[in-house]
């Protein structure tokens, strides 16, 4: 690894195309929806309504904060699951999951995500996010989470 790549490192720029996708399609769509007594914001693009209309069946977003040697945000995207979801409207349901790895093992950790618990009380279960993202690109799903370090600031971003 060069130490000028810029695309690689911990202050990468994100490519420049990517950028300009983002701004012409922006996420148009909004509602909210309350996971675990909050409100969540869910906003997506017009790409995804245009997917979500043609669905027969709600498009099911897991927003999953997956404990292990890092923390890292996971967004996944289902057809059916056992787990109670909660709607945002005819076309799309959510339901937040806090995991905790049954072990950290950088390298099971990189390629299998094992779950070792669902963390379904205590503080990981109330950390429930502020915004949702949902696009549809290129044939596929895509989407991220956020949280607000002030929760009063809904209207930035």
């Amino acid at each position: 690894m060069s130490i000028f790549n810029l695309q690689v490192s911990f202050f990468s720029i994100e490519n420049p195309l990517r950028l300009l996708d983002r701004y012409l399609n922006r996420f148009r769509y909004r509602q909210t929806a309350r996971l675990n007594q909050r409100e969540v914001e869910v906003r997506w693009t017009n790409r995804a309504e245009c997917e979500l209309q043609q669905q027969q069946q709600p498009l099911i977003v897991e927003l999953q904060l997956y404990f292990s040697c890092v923390v890292k945000k996971r967004v996944l995207f289902h057809q059916s699951v056992t787990f109670d979801t909660t709607p945002v409207n005819d076309q799309l349901k959510l339901f937040f999951r806090p995991i905790a790895a049954a072990a950290c093992d950088p390298w099971e950790f990189a390629t299998h995500y094992p779950a070792g618990q669902n963390l379904s009380t205590g503080t990981a279960a109330r950390m429930v996010p502020g915004r949702v993202e949902i696009d549809y690109r290129q044939g596929h799903w895509e989407g991220q989470f956020y949280y607000y370090l002030n929760p009063k600031a809904r209207d930035g971003a």
